[in-house]
């Protein structure tokens, strides 16, 4: 392995652990660095190994975790009587509570409990209801979004190492 070859697979690895790393911090976008790891490894590293079939199913897995993003909370936030703006504070609860321990849980309940309660006029039970289903929802998607990612990973190093 040529020492340029070493140096893009330090920043492939990196783009992965900054991706895992986006689950959990809403300011670091986990799915785009992913697809810029594959980038990296089919324009540095080998543009032969990755074929049309790798990059479809690689662009379709992309747009539904992006969609997780969106549906998972937000569906949850609306069954249990949430508004539109439960998501984006959810979000902004985990920014403000990250640097906290379990600030990751409590923080979006926090904020989206503010949200029903102060601004959306809901009792007090229904705004707890709220929160718990949006963070529920949250949780489920960052799952589904670790699997997913983790077998997208998992293929790619398959299709360089074995195939």
């Amino acid at each position: 392995m040529e020492s340029m070859d070493t140096f893009w697979w330090i920043v492939i690895v990196g783009l992965f652990l900054l991706a895992y790393a986006g689950l959990f911090l809403p300011a670091l976008p986990d799915v785009p660095f992913i697809f810029a790891a594959f980038l990296v490894y089919q324009f540095f590293i080998d543009d032969e190994s990755l074929g049309w079939i790798f990059w479809s199913i690689t662009i379709v897995a992309t747009i539904a975790l992006f969609l997780i993003d969106y549906v998972a909370s937000g569906y949850a936030a609306q069954k249990a009587g949430g508004s539109k703006w439960d998501i984006p504070a959810a979000a902004l609860g985990i920014i403000l509570f990250m640097w906290i321990p379990g600030g990751f849980l409590f923080g979006p309940i926090i904020t989206v409990f503010l949200v029903e309660s102060l601004l959306m006029r809901k009792t007090p039970q229904q705004a707890i209801r709220i929160s718990i289903s949006t963070l529920i929802g949250f949780l489920g998607g960052i799952v589904v979004k670790f699997l997913l990612m983790s077998a997208m990973i998992i293929w790619f190093l398959i299709l360089i190492f074995f195939f």
